[in-house]
This record gives structure tokens, sequence and C-alpha cells, in this order.
């Protein structure tokens, strides 16, 4: 399906900026968020009518092609031209640009009528018609009036639409904080854990509002993040108590800062799978390091401060060998996960589905699992909320503010030891039926 894009020759009072389409939120254009919300839609082409004054800087990332048609005053002017380009029968979107919208608001494909599309009760200035309405609409010098004029019903978009007319700077700084909004992830095995629901996403998503339109990329902030993580694992290592509680302190940021590079990517629609792997890495990097950091720190703490506990005094020179020995598997583990990934196409853990996910997808029905199969997904269930990141950083972080650093080490090679173990067991099961699966395609 085509896309005419008209851009009226409007100004955004007080944003500085000549025409609507430059405005920017979310460290995109509106010209630029539209198309590549066109993009992701799956439109054929975009034909952009917009005044001759403007200049449209390409993007990049929008690959589908764009003709550009220039009018003076007004639409009407190049009505010869936009029909010979829309001379077939079909319907054709027509989305006048005076506000920010998300692709959902061009997720749908309405057929056999002249509608509007209606985000959250708002008009979205989206409009799917015929080829007759289409003419009526561009020949007439009151483009806008007459549209409003001759499209009366209406079809909702899906709720997670986000649009906001854009009128003036206040508009933008709505618009900021709704686009913002909807980054926000749901609570979730496979979206937010506990502590990323409610306290790291909260904070992360303040910090990408402020710096969406600003030079920083998502790799920029990924490689701040491994820098951070990098230097609590090195001010962990020594294992001075206030070190340690700077260290833990820092790791926290760095779990914060983890969500940004995402949030900044969702926000200017710029999805990259080298920077998702770029993040992944990121991320496996920071906790082996930390685990070793960690076991250093608790062998060198009670080197200079013998404890009353026999077998702690008399074990604690293996702790740091331990956490090398622990670090180790988790290597071996996420090198044989990172060769599935590229097999699979994938760049996270995330997207991973472990064994019984699969299966359980398919079949909800309590009925048809045993109990051992209930059992063994309800702890696999459990161990995913503990396992995240979020959780475990938070709970170190405080275990070693109070001076509980055997506990702290204690949970986090527990923690690194199952996700070592399990991710070889899982992985080794997947293999098996893998394997028998290409010998019965055979068969």
């Amino acid at each position: 399906m085509k896309c005419l894009l008209y851009i009226p020759p409007f100004e955004c009072e007080g944003t500085h900026v000549a025409n609507i389409a430059s405005v920017r939120v979310g460290g995109l254009t509106l010209f630029q968020r539209v198309c590549r919300s066109l993009q992701k839609a799956e439109f054929d082409e975009i034909i952009v009518a917009k005044p001759d004054t403007l200049e449209i800087v390409p993007d990049k990332l929008v690959t589908i092609p764009i003709q550009q048609l220039e009018y003076n005053l007004r639409i009407c002017e190049i009505s010869e031209e936009l029909l010979k380009i829309f001379e077939d029968d079909e319907p054709v979107c027509v989305c006048i640009l005076d506000g920010m919208i998300t692709p959902e608001c061009l997720t749908m494909r309405p057929h056999g009528a002249d509608v509007r599309i209606v985000a959250n009760q708002e008009q979205t200035g989206i409009y799917f018609i015929c080829h007759n309405t289409l003419k009526q609409i561009i020949k007439s010098e009151e483009c806008l009036d007459e549209i409003e004029g001759t499209i009366s019903e209406t079809f909702d978009a899906p709720e997670k639409t986000v649009y906001h007319r854009m009128m003036s700077s206040d508009d933008a700084k709505i618009a900021q904080n709704l686009l913002t909004k909807s980054l926000k992830k749901p609570l979730g095995r496979d979206s937010d854990g506990l502590v990323a629901y409610f306290i790291n996403r909260p904070i992360s998503l303040q910090i990408s509002k402020r710096i969406a339109n600003s030079f920083i990329t998502p790799n920029m902030v990924t490689a701040f993040g491994l820098i951070m993580g990098l230097a609590a694992a090195a001010l962990m290592f020594w294992g001075v108590p206030m070190l340690m509680i700077v260290a833990v302190i820092l790791w926290q940021f760095s779990s914060i800062i983890d969500g940004i590079d995402g949030e900044l990517a969702r926000m200017r629609m710029s999805p990259s799978h080298k920077g998702e792997w770029f993040d992944t890495v990121a991320d496996d990097i920071t906790n082996i390091t930390f685990l070793v950091g960690l076991g250093h720190a608790v062998t060198v703490y009670y080197n200079n401060h013998p404890s009353d506990i026999w077998w702690i005094d008399t074990f604690h020179h293996w702790f740091f060998y331990i956490a090398c020995g622990v670090a180790l598997l988790m290597t071996i583990t996420v090198l044989w996960f990172y060769r599935e990934f590229v097999k699979m196409g994938i760049a996270s853990h995330n997207h991973f589905e472990w064994g019984f996910e699969s299966e359980n997808r398919l079949n909800k029905s309590d009925e048809k699992r045993g109990i051992l199969r209930k059992t063994v997904d309800l702890i696999a269930g459990g161990f995913a909320w503990i396992a995240k990141r979020d959780f475990y950083t938070f709970l170190i972080m405080w275990l070693v503010i109070f001076g509980l650093y055997l506990p702290a080490f204690g949970t986090m090679l527990i923690g690194a030891s199952f996700v070592g173990i399990g991710g070889i067991i899982a992985l080794t099961i997947r293999a098996i039926r893998m394997s028998s699966k290409k010998r019965k395609e055979k068969k």
C-alpha cells in the first residue's frame, strides 16, 4: 500500500523550527518518525507532499522508496501529479503530519470504506480512503477541512498507540513524556524483574528522556555501562570495605544504565542486531569479572580479618580460586550460548527458549501436564525471577553495604553456578532434541 504523507505549511509555536515536520521528539524529527513508522508498518512507498521551503534530509534507516512533490501554498497545486501516482483504484493511506505518531497507528488495513484512525479517542490525522475520495480531497484548496468534512467513520488504533498533536513547544514536551511512558516494560519473566520494574526502570527512563535528543547513541551507553561494570570489579578486587561499597554502588548503577541503551533504541526506532549483541556481551563480561573481583575481595578481607568460624578461617584462601573456576564455567556456557544465538539469528539471552518453555507455550493446560512437569516449571519460573541481573545485583549491593561479604559472595557464586550448570544442561538437551529432530526428518 502507498501512503500520501502530507506535510502542512505549519509551524510549531516556540520550537524554533520553520515547519512542524522538523520538530524533534525522542531523538527523531516528526518526519523521520512517521517515515520509520510507515516502514515498520510495511508500506510499499511514501509520496511526500511538502512545502517548497522545507528541506528534508534523507534517513539512512528508511529503505522504502520516498517520492517528494513540492507545493507553494496548497496541496491542490500538485493534484495532477498526485493523481498520476495514485492512478489505480486501490485504497490509499493519507497521513497528515500534524503530530507525533507511533507505528501502531499505521498497522491496520481498513478496506471498503473511508475511515479515520482514532487513538485514545483522539483523531490522529491518518485516513484510509478510496480513490474517488482522494481525488476530491487533493483537488480542494482546503485539504484539511475537506478531509474532515468528508470522512466520519472511525477506526480505533491499538491501545499501545501513542499519538499527540503538535501545536507548541509544550506539546513537544507532552509528546516526549508520552513516548517515554510507552517504553516501560511490563512486570514478567520475559520482561522486567521486580527491581527493574519498581526501581531501575523509573530511573533509566528519566535519564533516557533527557538524553533522547542528544548525540549520545545506545552503543555509547552500553560502552559506558561496561566501563562502569569493569571499574566496579576492579574496585571490588582490592577487598577494602570502603572500596567494596563503592564497587557495589557502581555495579548497581551499571545495572540501571543497562536499560538505557534499549530505551534509546526503541525511542529512536533504531533497533540494531549488532547493538543487541554488544549489550549481551557487555552484560556477560561485567557479571563474570565482578564474580572474580568479589571472590578475590572476600579472600583478601578474611586474610586481613581472621574469622572466629573455623571453616571460613581454614578455606577462605580457596574462595578466589573457586570464583575463578565458576567464572570459567560461565565463560564456557555463554560462549556456547553465543554459538546457538548465531544459528538462531538472535542476540540476547531473553530471546532464547529453554527446553520446557516452547512446549508450555503450545500446551497451557495444567491437566495435560503431570505433577513432575508442574513442579519443574514452578521451580524454573521462580529461578528465572531470581536469576535476573536486576535482582541479584540489588541484593548483593545491600549485603556488601551491611558488611555481609560472605553471604554476598555465596549468593553470587550459587547464582553463577546455577546459570553455568543450568545453561549447559539446557543447551545439551537442546542439542539432543535438535539431533533427534534431524534424524526424524531424514527418515
